[in-house]
Parts: structure tokens; sequence; C-alpha cells
């Protein structure tokens, strides 16, 4: 696996300000030192896999917005979408596929396809 170590920090200051937490308090929640925090949050340093874990649950993220950042983390629908399939079973997710699927299979009609 690798790490982005730019793209994991900018991930992990963001959801710490997002639940408002200081550094030193999501240093002691995630029973990590405050100067290895500062490091990540700074592009200085990989997070351990633990500690990459460790995030990732906390914040309830997605691997992939580190693993392979793309333009979407930046798209408001696209995030609340990706926060909703965390809270799918099995069930429900193959739903949402099908219906995505069925979704980008159709083809769109334009006024020349009338003909």
């Amino acid at each position: 696996m690798i790490y982005r170590p730019k793209q994991f920090g900018i991930v992990l200051r963001n959801a710490r300000m997002d639940k408002k937490l200081t550094q030193a308090e999501l240093a002691e929640t995630l029973d990590i030192s405050l100067s290895y925090l500062k490091d990540l949050e700074r592009f200085r340093n990989n997070p351990s896999y633990e500690v990459f874990e460790k995030v990732i649950r906390y914040f309830n993220l997605s691997a992939d917005t580190v693993i392979y950042p793309n333009k979407n983390l930046a798209n408001d629908t696209y995030l609340q979408i990706n926060h909703l399939l965390t809270r799918c079973d099995e069930g429900q997710l193959q739903v949402l596929l099908a219906t995505a699927k069925a979704l980008i299979d159709t083809k769109p009609v334009t006024d020349s396809d009338d003909d």
C-alpha cells in the first residue's frame, strides 16, 4: 500500500478541524505523540498502518480518499454519497450498485434519436 503523506495530512487535518478537535486532543485520542501528529499534518511523515487505520476508523473515512485521491474530494454530493455507503449493509450496497450501473449504462435520449 502506498501512502501519500500530503493527501493523508490534508485529510487528517480537515477531519480533525471538522470535529473541532485540537491537535493535542486528537493525539491523545489516537494514542500518538503530539509531535508525530503535527508531522503527519505537515506532510513530514508517513503514518504507520496502525495510525492510518485508527484515523480512518475514528473519523469514519474511506481509505480511498488517501490511497486513491481524486477530484471528487471537493464535491459535496460525492462525499455525502461516500459517507452514506459506509452505513449500508451488503443488500443495500448491491441495490445501489445495480442502480448506479443502470444509470451509467442508460444512453441519454437526444433529438436525433427520435428520427
